[in-house]
């Protein structure tokens, strides 16, 4: 009797069990699974990362999408739960292409979309290596960037530029809205290069404009720049700016302080003062602050100055400071060799961090962002000792150091102890003891290696490319 009970509840349990592995797998039958990829082509580089976009639905429920390229030995599963079944799903899927990989290879990628009735359907979407993804490449000639139009010699703006592109040039474009400019040019035959140059006419009456240049080119999946150019028309000069770099030297690279902005203005008197590092040290004034053109003042072969690119430099004899007044209306300019007399902050690399002020000497480093190991804390500034500033031994009022700069806007207070001292970096390159309300300047620059000159003289920061 046992054995017969035992072998009733055996049976029993064996069909209990049967009956519920039955139960999870078993999904009425249902039509198949849809599949709309996001493009049948898609273009991708070595080393780089392209994405796969697809929508996946099944009226009863998906059990699984499979991804594959065998030949990159991609095969990639995702599944998806049955509590609760899902009926839709919005594939997006980053694969990066092996380094190796050649950009004359083309592939294949298999997408298999499984229901949970065990329906399944496939769909292919070819990949090519051969993809291009940088926008066309657009340099102004002119007007460069803050470049200033004196309405009482010419309201006229040529705007001139050239752009390139591997893949061809589709189209590019002009447009200011404040001007109404909005000039399209169709390029026929997709050319790799073009040259833009055209003058428009300005109202006489002084504004700013903002000048948008765009290009497309003629890949597959177009590609577009575009770039933004300020331009000031007055009839003044906002700003005169003193250059010593020779002329066709690249303005733009370098992080602050070159070309040096005015220290006084009173009308359309500006004076300077400037620290010649040399004899001989050859100088131009500037309208502007990215080019030597259009406004460029020299000297005629009479010794007068004269706004032309042609211009011969003014040359400073010999080296130390120096006042320069100029008046870009009157071309009136003056010469005036001087001695300083602001404080001389000597030795500051034997400077020593110390919580009694008695025993503190001071140091010099660099507190901010955009600038590596280099934070708002001046603890951080005291002990990385990279960041730290000497004394210039030719110069007694210039701090000079060396700095990487990571890429990113840079804000930089130049600083000791608990801010103690400090010389704030405004805008214009400034870099002054009493700020008053002005916080920290904003200077885009590129990643690298810059050297720093800090001239307490001037009030002045020089951040250079190196």
């Amino acid at each position: 009797m046992k054995k017969i009970k035992f072998l009733f509840f055996l049976a029993f349990f064996a069909i209990l069990f049967t009956g519920c592995q039955d139960n999870e797998d078993d999904f009425p039958s249902s039509e198949n699974p849809t599949l709309v990829v996001g493009t049948t082509e898609i273009y991708g580089a070595p080393n780089r990362k392209f994405e796969i976009k697809a929508a996946l639905a099944d009226d009863l429920g998906l059990k699984s999408v499979r991804i594959q390229i065998p030949e990159l030995a991609l095969d990639k599963v995702i599944a998806f739960g049955t509590d609760p079944l899902v009926t839709t799903y919005d594939l997006s899927y980053f694969f990066e292409i092996p380094a190796d990989r050649g950009t004359s290879e083309a592939f294949k990628i298999k997408l298999t979309v499984t229901d949970v009735s065990n329906n399944s359907i496939d769909k292919d979407i070819n990949l090519r290596l051969d993809g291009e993804f940088d926008a066309p490449a657009i340099t102004m000639i002119t007007p460069k960037e803050g470049a200033v139009i004196l309405l009482s010699t010419s309201n006229e703006m040529p705007v001139n530029f050239t752009v390139n592109d591997d893949s061809g040039i589709d189209f590019v474009q002009v447009k200011c809205a404040a001007l109404g400019i909005d000039e399209m040019v169709q390029l026929t035959d997709s050319p790799q290069s073009y040259t833009f140059n055209k003058t428009y006419l300005l109202p006489v009456t002084a504004a700013n404009y903002v000048l948008t240049i765009t290009a497309r080119d003629k890949f597959a999946i177009p590609n577009t720049g575009s770039l933004n150019i300020n331009v000031v028309a007055t009839n003044e000069y906002p700003a005169i700016y003193l250059c010593d770099q020779p002329k066709g030297t690249n303005l733009t690279t370098d992080a602050a302080g070159v070309p040096m902005y005015f220290h006084e203005k009173n009308g359309q008197d500006f004076e300077f003062k400037y620290y010649a590092d040399s004899d001989n040290k050859e100088v131009y004034f500037l309208g502007q602050e990215s080019d030597f053109a259009p406004h460029c003042f020299g000297l005629d072969a009479s010794g007068n100055l004269k706004d032309d690119v042609t211009g011969a430099p003014i040359v400073l004899p010999t080296k130390g400071y120096y006042k320069i007044k100029v008046n870009p209306n009157t071309m009136a300019y003056s010469v005036e060799k001087y001695t300083p007399s602001s404080k001389v902050w000597a030795d500051i690399a034997n400077g020593l961090w110390h919580d009694d002020e008695a025993l503190r000497r001071p140091f010099v480093s660099v507190c901010g962002e955009g600038v590596k190991d280099a934070n708002w804390d001046t603890w951080n500034a005291w002990t990385n000792t990279g960041l730290h500033l000497v004394n210039n031994p030719n110069n007694p009022y210039q701090l000079v150091g060396e700095i990487t700069l990571t890429g990113s806007t840079v804000k930089i207070t130049f600083t000791g102890q608990w801010w103690n001292p400090q010389w704030r970096l405004i805008n214009n390159g400034i870099a002054t003891m009493s700020p008053g309300e002005n916080g920290n300047g904003a200077y885009p620059a590129a990643a690298g290696v810059y050297k720093v000159i800090v001239d307490t003289e001037l009030e002045r920061a020089f951040i250079t490319k190196k």
